[in-house]
């Protein structure tokens, strides 16, 4: 080649490359479904007419009707199978290595990271000393975090017992005992917290103003007259939650929780409560955006956070928080003693004054002392599944992807994880389903969840075979018109959509029209992603406040159905 042309030939080359590129890119932008904001944008996704807009997608999208088929309604309580396997679910924070070791379940503000390390670090500190107990065996502890609730699923179902239990406070340790566990209270403290309301200095200030002072029973009494809207957490795993359940409805009837008063009182409560929070994340989150005014949070991790600590007033309440330690079952002498040595470690001055850095032991709160049984306890878990929509029914659909890469384990464990968890949602509640690969299939249309329409459920899921592409938000769209369709007829209905997906969309609308879609209708969008996490799906449930679980193979029945008690 002649050598005068050689870099005029490089150039050529050149710049046919960079056209190639510049065209694959381009495809690849108008080809990907899921072209959600980038990181750090808002997920709020405004467009214009997003009514037409829906309309308008509506008809390119395909609509194929299934036969209804009625199949078997499976009423077996399946609670301790569904448990997740423990050693994934929940890993040990803290490995003990002595020729004693005494595992201890306990909550993550204690057994976490960083400012919820306490109880890591303690444990850390005592197996470091290679203490030796009296036969002149060494002696350690384990340290597994797992929510208060959960605990008590495990121990009382003896799926797994630890020798020693630290829930948040007592009112799990008497649930747990109500349930079947054998707990020994061995100390009424390892470390001091309490239970509060952050509410926002504007709201608090308005309070005040109109009841004369911010406090617990005034905060409550706002909620139930409208003037406040706040959230807390799912009373049924949450200590902070079932804390502030059972004193709101001892403030409704001090004599008995379970009157009349107290649950039209409850009632009330409810329709000032936009929603139960499955997580504290979500409540945080909902009170950042604006959605809540307040929500309830330990003194501990409001005192850690410097966006409450600077924008919020905590308002202190119910029964203390003070971390308690029970052993569990009939424990050993080698046990008994092992416990008991690291319990008075915990308890000197040294990991004290380190809880008091991590915002343990807070100034002097005034906490409740009236006694409560665990059956009590139960009756107010009982009571809020039953009444906490306020006697409003929920509209819920349910939207499978049974496309190509469902086929196998993904498609198994969604059958398995719908039919199980759908034990959990009330008969008063209207549920549908669709499924989608290519097209859209209306399974089941919407129906008050009958004992006839929980058999044609069980038969429109056992029916799910997979293939084709995902035309996610298709189905999407398609379960947002069906929902506002059924609505006209029951308007003061909650609406909720389920989104059970293992892939990212790959046909049809695009995710910022669908998103502008979901932001102006604002009906929640609770997502469950098989095999991978998918952002598309946690950013759409970000958009009115629901949540994403990542449904790997050991929990996703166990969350599922803790999601729809929570919800439905």
């Amino acid at each position: 080649m002649n050598k005068s042309k050689t870099p005029l030939v490089i150039a050529i080359i050149g710049a046919v490359i960079t056209m190639v590129m510049i065209i694959a890119v381009i495809n690849k932008s108008s080809s990907n479904k899921d072209n959600k904001p980038l990181p750090g944008t808002s997920n709020k996704i405004t467009i214009d007419n997003p009514e037409e807009k829906l309309q308008k997608a509506l008809k390119n999208v395909t609509i194929l009707n299934a036969e209804k088929i009625k199949g078997t309604v499976d009423y077996s309580d399946k609670g301790s199978a569904n448990l997740p396997n423990i050693e994934t679910k929940y890993p040990l924070t803290v490995v003990g290595d002595g020729d004693v070791d005494i595992e201890i379940f306990s909550t993550s503000e204690k057994a976490g990271k960083n400012n919820n390390g306490w109880l890591n670090e303690t444990a850390e500190e005592f197996n470091n000393q290679k203490n030796r107990l009296s036969n002149g065996k060494t002696v350690s502890v384990s340290v597994r975090s797992i929510p208060s609730g959960a605990s008590a699923d495990y121990i009382s179902n003896n799926v797994h017992i630890p020798q020693a239990y630290t829930p948040s406070n007592e009112l799990f340790g008497k649930l747990a005992v109500e349930q079947g566990a054998k707990l020994s209270l061995e100390a009424e403290s390892l470390v001091s917290n309490t239970a509060g309301i952050a509410i926002s200095r504007t709201a608090a200030s308005s309070i005040s103003s109109k009841y004369g002072s911010v406090s617990f029973e005034n905060v409550v009494d706002a909620v139930v007259a409208g003037d406040l809207q706040m959230g807390y957490t799912y009373p049924y795993t949450s200590a902070t939650g079932l804390n502030f359940l059972v004193n709101a409805l001892q403030h409704f009837d001090g004599s008995n929780i379970l009157s009349d008063s107290a649950i039209s009182k409850f009632q009330q409560l409810q329709k000032g409560i936009p929603f139960v929070c499955y997580t504290t994340d979500q409540m945080v989150n909902a009170m950042q955006s604006g959605t809540l005014q307040a929500g309830v949070v330990e003194f501990q991790a409001y005192t850690n956070s410097p966006v409450l600590k600077g924008g919020y007033d905590f308002i202190p309440f119910g029964y203390r928080h003070s971390n308690p330690l029970y052993s569990v079952g009939d424990l050993s002498a080698d046990q008994k003693e092992a416990l008991s040595a690291f319990l008075s470690y915990a308890l000197s001055s040294g990991p004290q004054a380190h809880a008091k850095e991590y915002g343990f032991d807070p100034e002097s709160f005034s906490y409740n002392t009236k006694d409560i049984s665990g059956s009590d306890i139960t009756s107010a878990q009982r009571l809020w599944k039953e009444e906490k929509d306020s006697g409003a029914p929920t509209i819920a659909l349910f939207i499978a992807d049974v496309s190509g890469s469902m086929t196998g384990d993904p498609l198994r464990r969604l059958k398995d994880s719908l039919l199980e968890a759908s034990k959990n949602i009330r008969s008063d509640n209207y549920v549908g389903l669709i499924t989608y690969n290519d097209d859209v299939t209306l399974n089941l249309p919407i129906a008050q969840f009958d004992l006839e329409q929980r058999s044609y459920f069980a038969g429109a899921v056992e029916k799910m075979k997979a293939g084709g592409n995902t035309a996610t938000y298709d189905a999407l769209l398609v379960g947002i018109n069906m929902i506002n369709e059924y609505k006209e007829s029951i308007p003061g209905a909650k609406t909720m959509i389920f989104v059970l997906s293992d892939g990212r969309c790959n046909r049809g609308v695009e995710y910022n029209t669908s998103a502008g879609i979901v932001s102006h209708y604002g009906i929640p969008i609770y997502t469950i992603g098989y095999n991978e996490e998918i952002d598309s799906l946690k950013d759409l449930s970000s958009i009115n406040e629901a949540v994403y679980i990542d449904a790997d193979s050991d929990d996703v029945v166990y969350e599922l159905s803790a999601l729809f008690n929570a919800q439905m």
